[in-house]
């Protein structure tokens, strides 16, 4: 490539969520794409990591005003083409090269109710400044696409979708592979499985309530949710596990290693995913690569995701979550029917498609 990007890393240290997937696949897929990024790292780089360090930036605060300064600074010194900021966060006004911003959801707009006073800020006071300074916008689903371009100043035109995917750990494994994870993890079988944070937009309480019915039916299926536990989000979901007397029966797992999670994945009878609203929504598509049948909703982008290789509900009826997670569990057929779609449908996505769409971006941006 006849171009040179600055890719923005955050919080890539810590333990990693979806924005922090994306983070890495992109740095990946760029450069065996043939357009490695020079990496911002937010804070100082790491023994042997190649990049720029951005001293003083590694947390909120410091990359909204002394990293902004550094970035704009490297990217003169550097001969920066394009800075891309895959978090969606950070205004980039001090750059003067072309900018793009990846913003993979708009859910403190859809779901307000759901979204805590941070992120109710930064969706509506830094981000809109982020969209107003960039060349263009990068999402990962077209429902996003839409949200965005309903919520937020930023014309559609300029707003580009680039389907995330899984890992190629997450596959189909044998049993041998399966059992010494959850005996180191303390798994209980049969279960039931849920991947995500603890937080009000994924939809725990629902959860747990058809869960509870589905006890009446199934009652020898433990609920296994993994996730990492947030003290100020996660006390109702608690409290309804003990309100329901189901905490011989609900497993937290915390934060698990993600060398781990295929493995949790395969050994899951069903995975349940009936989040409120998702930019795009990974672990369903990570169940499917694993061959677990999924159950999810059939709002936001799931649908998008999932296409015809899951059972979808309406999140917010409770009776119908219960009754779907019923019809898999009671109907061998079915749920070989869907490991079979999901499988195919995973197939379907791949991050060196996005790496090659996040690319065609680019060029896009320093051809305009």
């Amino acid at each position: 490539m006849n171009f040179q990007v600055g890719l923005l890393s955050y919080a890539l240290d810590r333990p990693i969520g979806g924005i922090g997937t994306y983070t890495r696949a992109l740095i990946h897929g760029l450069a065996g794409a043939g357009c490695p990024p020079l990496l911002l790292r937010a804070g100082r780089l790491a023994p042997g990591e190649a990049g720029v360090g951005l001293p003083g930036s590694g947390r909120v605060p410091g990359l909204l005003t002394l990293g902004q300064l550094q970035i704009a600074r490297h990217a003169r010194q550097l001969g920066l083409d394009l800075v891309h900021d895959p978090t969606g966060t950070f205004p980039l006004a001090l750059a003067r090269c072309k900018k793009v911003v990846t913003v993979c959801d708009a859910f403190p707009y859809v779901t307000p109710k759901t979204s805590t006073a941070l992120e109710k800020l930064v969706f509506r006071t830094w981000l809109p400044l982020a969209l107003h300074k960039a060349d263009a916008v990068i999402t990962i689903s077209n429902c996003s696409k839409n949200d965005i371009a309903r919520y937020l100043p930023v014309p559609k035109e300029k707003i580009f979708v680039t389907p995330i995917s899984n890992s190629p750990a997450y596959r189909p494994l044998p049993a041998e592979a399966v059992q010494p994870v959850l005996d180191k993890l303390h798994i209980p079988t049969p279960y039931i499985l849920f991947v995500g944070s603890l937080e009000p937009r994924k939809n725990l309480l629902h959860l747990l309530q058809a869960y509870a019915q589905l006890r009446h039916h199934h009652p020898h299926y433990h609920l296994v949710i993994v996730g990492a536990r947030n003290f100020w989000k996660n006390a109702p979901v608690v409290e309804t596990v003990d309100a329901l007397d189901l905490k011989d029966w609900v497993h937290f797992t915390g934060f698990v290693p993600e060398e781990d999670l295929p493995a949790l994945y395969n050994g899951a009878h069903l995975f349940v995913f009936p989040s409120l609203y998702e930019g795009f929504g990974l672990p369903p598509l990570e169940a499917m690569a694993c061959g677990t049948p999924v159950v999810t909703s059939n709002s936001s982008s799931l649908p998008e995701v999932v296409g015809d290789a899951a059972v979808t509900v309406d999140p917010y009826d409770v009776a119908a979550i219960a009754a779907a997670m019923a019809s898999v569990l009671a109907d061998p057929a079915l749920a070989a029917d869907l490991r079979q779609r999901g499988l195919t449908r995973a197939g379907q996505f791949s991050w060196e498609r996005m790496a090659q769409e996040t690319i065609k971006v680019y060029q896009h941006v320093l051809k305009a």
